[in-house]
């Protein structure tokens, strides 16, 4: 195995927060191409360049307009990935032993090394959106690390560790950009329960979905 597994240590914080916005920044293509392959949005780009094309009778002109919408939802889904790293940093990631690694705690953070560094991580805590489960959250593997099995090692040691621990109940939020997660997820034995557009401006503007999950341990 060309990686290793095990828990945070306070040493690790600013890499791990790193990791974390590197990680969740990576995601931005992905979302940019979601988005402009949503009916919706290729009907908005036509009927600017048609809407255009006739006012001012000019291909050019039409042709500008487009881009001009297409810098918007660029700087949408920026604004909306810069958003997410500010959120995560802030909540959970601003005191990772406190939110994660205190004696008697169901709750742990891990992290992937691979050739000596830190190249993803995962944890999981009591659910504050649904009393009664627990979330697998900060599931980040650094993209040139992707494919090679690390993120389902970091969830199957999350899972095991709930498992042991009496927690019949697991979520997960994930967003309509990442497939190849939902396709983890889905071989893992989660399922999606619903979805939702994420509670913001810019998400609101690109219409971002969020996704639920949900686990049943032991089932």
């Amino acid at each position: 195995m060309e990686f290793s597994l095990r828990e945070y240590r306070d040493s690790d914080y600013v890499v791990v927060r790193e990791v974390y916005a590197t990680g969740f920044r990576e995601h931005g293509s992905s979302i940019f191409i979601a988005v402009l392959q949503r009916l919706w949005v290729q009907v908005v780009l036509l009927a600017t360049f048609l809407g255009l094309l006739v006012l001012f009778g000019s291909p050019l002109s039409a042709t500008l307009g487009v881009f001009g919408v297409l810098l918007v939802v660029r700087v949408s889904v920026q604004c909306l990935l810069e958003q997410g790293v500010r959120l995560g940093l802030s909540e959970d990631l601003q005191d990772i032993r406190a939110s994660y690694m205190r004696p008697g705690q169901v709750a742990r953070f891990w992290v992937a090394e691979a050739r000596g560094r830190i190249v993803g991580t995962v944890a999981i805590l009591p659910c504050v959106e649904e009393k009664g489960a627990w979330e697998l959250k900060r599931i980040t593997v650094l993209k040139r690390w992707r494919g090679r099995g690390i993120a389902k090692a970091l969830c199957h040691t999350a899972l095991e560790f709930v498992a042991r621990r009496g927690v019949k109940r697991v979520v997960l939020f994930t967003s309509m950009a990442q497939v190849d997660a939902h396709k983890l997820y889905d071989s893992l034995g989660f399922k999606k329960e619903r979805e939702f557009v994420w509670p913001s401006l810019p998400a609101k503007l690109v219409n971002f979905l969020v996704y639920k999950y949900a686990y049943g341990v032991g089932v």
